[in-house]
């Protein structure tokens, strides 16, 4: 019992570190954004970035886990103390807009809530896997980091030392943060993945086709935003297939195939929407450029992926706009597809890391 209470706790601290530091982003960048649900939504990416930089360093040089462990918690306690000095003078603010949003959609809130809690009992009481190679990865790779104290140094498969570090997953810190979890809160691999990590994705999924909703009928039709999220999910519900998100959603909640499918895809998109309602607003491509910065460190294959989206999306914005500084803030967003790219050629063929 005492895990299932600690994996609640590794959710309710997402949430709450994600909102941290998605509200200091967005007042970096003079956003006025007030929306909660889009602070967690950046703030995660903002969060696996920061992650991302730390780790990898450590990683390359074949540090021990515990010790990422033991700088990672120190930074974020930093940021919690970042966050209550900046932004202490905002909190009556943000309890005020709170009060009156619940007030006001009180009833689509709930009911947003209730089908987000339907499909975590789905999720977490589904045991049902057919991907057991990619689960075996997912899980073995945090498990042999915890049990040996290193960073993706052992073959998740065998156990075995790796002769070099796997350039399929160099530059991915996703499972690695996992393991500094389960290292920190003495969670076993398979609860931490199975129950906390799917937990978290299903819950962010939602947030994202609640945004869409908002951004598609406005943030005064509420309602019809809930109704996107009820209807995505009764249509994921009913559709287990390779052309959809679903299988992923329901079946492989915690892989990095299914942030790709679910998260960083469907989220590039509602910053695509958002900027294409208003190009000149920088705050939009900064968002952007950030999840597009993050996104590698949570899957690779985000690598192929992103220019194709980024193409479709911001060529025709581009064309209709006829605007200059669209096809330029395109170039700028394409920088570190291209960064991680090389980078990934470079390892997987001519550059390597022994163990």
């Amino acid at each position: 019992m005492i895990y299932y209470l600690l994996c609640l706790g590794i959710v309710f601290f997402y949430l709450t570190i994600s909102y941290m530091l998605g509200d200091l982003f967005l007042h970096m960048v003079s956003s006025e954004e007030q929306s909660v649900s889009y602070r967690v939504l950046l703030g995660f990416f903002c969060y696996y970035f920061l992650f991302q930089l730390m780790a990898i360093p450590l990683k390359l040089t074949l540090q021990p886990l515990s010790l990422l462990t033991k700088l990672w918690w120190i930074f974020i306690l930093a940021v919690m103390l970042l966050f209550s000095f900046l932004r202490r003078k905002t909190f009556p603010t943000q309890k005020a807009y709170l009060q009156e949003l619940f007030a006001k959609q009180k009833r689509p809130l709930l009911c947003l809530v209730l089908i987000i809690l339907i499909q975590l009992i789905m999720v977490n009481y589904n045991g049902e896997t057919y991907a057991l190679w990619d689960q075996s990865y997912y899980i073995g790779d945090v498990s042999a980091s915890v049990y040996t104290d290193s960073i993706s140094q052992y073959d998740p498969y065998t156990g075995a030392l790796l002769s070099k570090l796997n350039a399929e997953y160099l530059l991915e810190t996703y499972q690695n943060h996992s393991a500094v979890l389960c290292q920190l809160l003495r969670v076993p691999p398979l609860m931490e993945t199975r129950i906390a990590e799917a937990s978290i994705m299903v819950i962010l999924a939602n947030l994202i086709y609640y945004q869409l909703g908002l951004q598609l009928f406005g943030k005064n039709y509420r309602k019809k935003g809930v109704s996107l999220v009820c209807f995505l999910f009764l249509l994921n519900l009913f559709s287990f297939n390779l052309y959809t998100g679903a299988e992923f959603l329901f079946f492989r909640a915690f892989e990095g195939k299914t942030i790709l499918a679910c998260i960083i895809l469907p989220m590039v998109f509602l910053l695509f929407l958002k900027i294409a309602g208003n190009h000149q607003k920088r705050s939009h491509w900064w968002e952007l450029l950030l999840v597009i910065s993050a996104s590698f460190g949570l899957n690779m294959s985000a690598i192929y992926m992103l220019p194709f989206e980024l193409s479709i999306c911001l060529i025709p914005l581009g064309l209709s706009k006829k605007s200059f500084s669209v096809w330029f803030r395109y170039a700028l967003c394409m920088i570190p597809c291209i960064l991680y790219g090389g980078a990934y050629l470079v390892t997987k063929h001519y550059f390597f890391f022994y163990t």
